[in-house]
């Protein structure tokens, strides 16, 4: 029985201890991915951003590379000094192409990059030494040989000769001990080594003497064909090239061999598809043979040969084209013994219009206009002209002038077909010639003249002075007003003669005089009356521009007191005892009061003749005016009317008469 019962509750106990270790496991992440996990790898470390070489002497004209290791693609390049060293910002891949620039002395520069997350490289030094220089091309002459005519640069076949280049640095001096490769590149020529197991090779590097140059020896096999040789020689510390070209002379005993080079067929294009070239010239050089040389082509008058007769082996001779077309022009080339080229063996030249269509010629530039004239110029005094035609922009300059003042052009250059040139700064009196030219070839041109005669205009005149400048009548000292008051005014300065006159009518009102001849005369103004407040004198004098002054006198305003009267009433004129018996010799006076002054009187009808009325205007209340000259009848009228008007708005009329018997 206790056997039974140990076993029971030890089976309990197994399956308690099963579901513990099933909760751990899934409490831990289920196994061996969990993240404490001993044995998870590192993320991965990035090495440091780093430029290699750190360090490279570099010349100009020489590509080389800076490689870029760690950091974080893409990157970025910069160069402290990117007018001698410059960089491509964006870096393509790993590589850094660097091409300096030409320095007259070694200059420092410092190269770093910058990773995607903003590393900075520490900077590679960079020394940029001059670069020396090949100022020339290679010269080749051929060492002296009996079978050879000539030596200097060309070689002979079955001979050597020597190639020569010269490497010099900043001021033009030779440099010494510098390594130059010579290669052939084209032609049956060798260089000559100093290898007994290889006498003759394609390539040889030499080192420069102490005057900076570098010579090898060539060597041509007998009987070689004349042909052109080109070699090139390289400076291999810089990388830097020249190439040069040469002659290959076929010669055998006697000079028997004729020749001229170039060979092949050369073809001229025309300016435009219309039109084949003129003026073009090109140059063949004959060898071997004995000259004297005769030259001679298949079509003489389609151009113009010169040099002929060439006098000596390695001469040279030209053909010009003159405007004809021709296609495989031929030479014929005799030498003093009557030896010519083989067939096959002579160059020819071709004239052919061009492929672009003729340019059209330009329209003819024009000034509009082109001459302008004035009076008494002075350098304030503006003068515009407009270009059009020929081939804009434009320029003008001043050709020539006369003006003691400095002619001034605006604008002067890249001037617009219409845009207005202005021209200032002349005096008179002077002649100016402006000269416009366009931007065609052959450019053309046009002029505008500019007469600016007289005198310049005399300095401006002084001030217009009117003294005084204001009469004032309306006060108490002058209980008439305006009213036969005489005002007096004295004009200064300015220009002389002057003009004076009433800047609006005054009736019955007058000016004396109206002209003055000179500074510090005088006028005068009279009869003006009472009603109108301001009257205006305008003085105008002779300047130009004109000066004018305005002298003012104010005049009281006249309240009406009443209706318009005239006393007495009527008069007649009868047979005595009314009165005289006749009109005759008569004087009648009149008094007008009231209304508004002032007063105009006059005879509505034509009365007798020798009538008459004075004053004609009365400027104020209380004055009177006097009829005389009336006649009896017949000779007379028997009733002779007279008329009163005031200055009101609405004029009021008064109307008297006289009956004469």
């Amino acid at each position: 029985m206790v056997e039974r019962r140990f076993s029971a509750w030890l089976r309990g106990a197994t399956a308690l201890f099963a579901v513990a270790g099933i909760l751990a496991l899934a409490g831990c992440g289920g196994g061996s991915g969990a993240p404490n996990n001993p044995y998870t790898p590192p993320p991965p470390v990035i090495p440091p951003l780093t430029l290699l070489p750190d360090a490279l002497t570099v010349y100009p004209g020489t590509p080389v590379t800076l490689t870029v290791y760690g950091g974080v693609a893409p990157y970025r390049a910069f160069s402290t000094n990117a007018s001698v060293l410059p960089v491509a910002t964006s870096v393509s891949g790993e590589t850094i192409v660097l091409l300096a620039n030409n320095v007259p002395a070694t200059t420092g520069v410092a190269i770093t990059v910058q990773d995607a997350v903003g590393t900075v490289s520490l900077p590679a030094g960079i020394s940029v030494q001059p670069a020396p220089l090949l100022p020339s091309s290679i010269s080749v002459n051929a060492n002296p040989n009996p079978a050879c005519e000539t030596t200097e640069g060309n070689l002979c076949s079955g001979s050597t000769g020597t190639a020569l280049v010269t490497v010099t640095g900043a001021g033009g001096a030779g440099i010494k001990g510098r390594q130059v490769r010579f290669d052939v590149v084209q032609g049956a020529f060798s260089i000559v080594s100093t290898n007994p197991a290889q006498p003759l090779v394609n390539t040889l590097t030499v080192v420069t003497d102490v005057n900076g140059n570098a010579v090898v020896v060539l060597s041509v096999p007998a009987d070689t064909p004349t042909q052109t040789g080109i070699i090139r020689a390289t400076d291999i510390t810089t990388g830097n090239q020249v190439t040069g070209s040469f002659p290959i002379l076929q010669m055998t005993v006697g000079g028997a061999v004729l020749s001229v080079l170039p060979l092949g067929s050369t073809t001229i294009n025309g300016p435009d598809n219309r039109t084949c070239s003129s003026g073009v010239t090109v140059t063949n050089y004959i060898f071997g043979g004995t000259p004297p040389y005769q030259v001679a082509v298949n079509f003489p008058q389609t151009v113009t040969l010169g040099g002929v007769p060439v006098l000596t082996s390695g001469g040279a001779f030209t053909t010009t084209t003159n405007g004809s077309c021709f296609i495989n022009l031929t030479y014929v080339i005799t030498d003093a013994t009557g030896r010519t080229i083989p067939g096959g063996s002579y160059p020819t030249v071709t004239n052919q219009v061009g492929t672009t269509a003729p340019i059209p010629p330009p329209t003819v530039l024009e000034a509009t206009p082109a001459a302008i004239a004035k009076a008494n110029c002075v350098p304030s005094n503006t003068f515009q002209f407009l270009l059009t035609g020929g081939v804009a922009p434009y320029s003008v300059v001043t050709a020539s002038t006369t003006s003691s003042t400095s002619v001034v052009l605006s604008p002067q250059t890249g001037i617009a077909s219409g845009q207005a040139v202005t021209v200032s700064g002349i005096t008179s009196p002077a002649s100016t010639t402006i000269t416009a030219y366009d931007s065609s070839t052959p450019r053309q041109s046009t002029t505008v003249s500019i007469d600016c005669s007289g005198a310049p205009p005399p300095t401006p005149p002084s001030a217009l002075v009117i003294s005084p400048l204001n009469y004032n009548y309306s006060g108490g000292n002058n209980p008439n007003g305006c009213v036969n008051q005489t005002s007096n005014f004295v004009v200064t300065g300015g220009t002389p003669p002057y003009s004076v006159f009433f800047a609006s009518p005054r009736p019955g009102a007058s000016i004396a005089p109206t002209s003055l001849a000179a500074s510090g005369q005088g006028f005068s103004v009279t009869g003006l009356t009472n009603g109108v407040q301001t009257t205006n004198i305008t003085v105008a004098d002779s300047s130009t521009p004109q000066l004018q002054g305005v002298a003012t006198i104010t005049c009281p305003i006249t309240t009406p007191t009443g209706p318009l009267t005239v006393t007495p009433g009527n008069v007649v004129v009868a047979p005595p005892p009314a009165l005289p018996g006749t009109c005759a010799g008569g004087t009648y006076n009149f008094v007008v009061t009231g209304g508004t002054p002032p007063y105009t009187v006059a005879f509505p009808t034509p009365p007798n003749a020798g009538a008459s009325i004075a004053p004609t205007l009365i400027g104020f209340s209380g004055g009177g005016f006097q009829v005389t000259g009336l006649l009896d009848t017949p000779a007379g009228q028997a009733l002779t009317n007279i008329t009163v008007t005031d200055s009101a708005p609405v004029p009021a009329v008064v109307i008297r008469s006289i009956t004469c018997p």
